[in-house]
Formats: structure tokens, C-alpha cells, sequence
């Protein structure tokens, strides 16, 4: 196993991650609508600019910021199997920390 210049043996994997927040209404199982804070946290492999990564999680979030979310997204676990796809992330944890619920999605 080689040994790169940063010192780690070269099977490491990187990931650079960046976040967001969420803040968004759904209908739940009872039919009763309220709202959740998420925060949401895009995880990508290798080492593309984080805040570049930021801008497009953000960007992307906007869309359904401060709305109430379609069916098809009501759960954590649903919305970071859309970001997942739309961004392209190795990995996405929707997180709701005041909760202390979490989700992690990964292919």
C-alpha cells in the first residue's frame, strides 16, 4: 500500500460534504399538517469546492423551502433520495437535530 504525500494510505476515500436548511410543512400519516426544520447534507466524493457544493444544495433546496412538500417527498428519508439524484451525492443525512432524528441515504 502506497503512502500518498498527505500521510493516509492511498485506499482512503474522501468525501467533502456541505449543508443546508430546510424548512418545510407535510401532511402526515394522521392527515394533519404541520412543519419540520431539516437540515440537509450533501456529501460527494472526492474533493470538489465545498462551497460550491453549498451553492447548488442551497439552490436546490430553495425550490421547496418554506412550502409544504408533495407526497412523494414527506419523509426525510424521501428528500434525500431526491437530493441524491438531483446532485448527484454519494451520500445525503437529513437530519432533524431538535428531533434528534436521523436519516442517511446511500446507494
Amino acid at each position: 500500500m502506497q503512502t500518498p504525500k498527505h500521510g493516509l494510505p492511498s485506499m482512503t476515500k474522501a468525501l467533502t460534504g456541505a449543508s443546508a436548511i430546510l424548512q418545510v410543512a407535510h401532511t402526515g400519516p394522521d392527515g394533519r399538517l404541520h412543519g419540520h426544520t431539516y437540515e440537509v447534507t450533501g456529501w460527494w466524493e472526492g474533493e470538489p469546492c465545498a462551497v460550491e457544493m453549498q451553492a447548488r444544495l442551497q439552490s436546490w433546496l430553495e425550490k421547496f423551502d418554506h412550502q409544504s412538500l408533495p407526497p412523494r417527498m414527506s419523509r426525510a428519508e424521501d428528500i434525500g433520495r431526491q437530493c441524491m439524484m438531483a446532485l448527484g451525492c454519494t451520500a445525503v443525512d437529513v437530519n432533524r437535530p431538535l428531533e434528534r432524528l436521523y436519516a442517511r441515504i446511500e446507494p
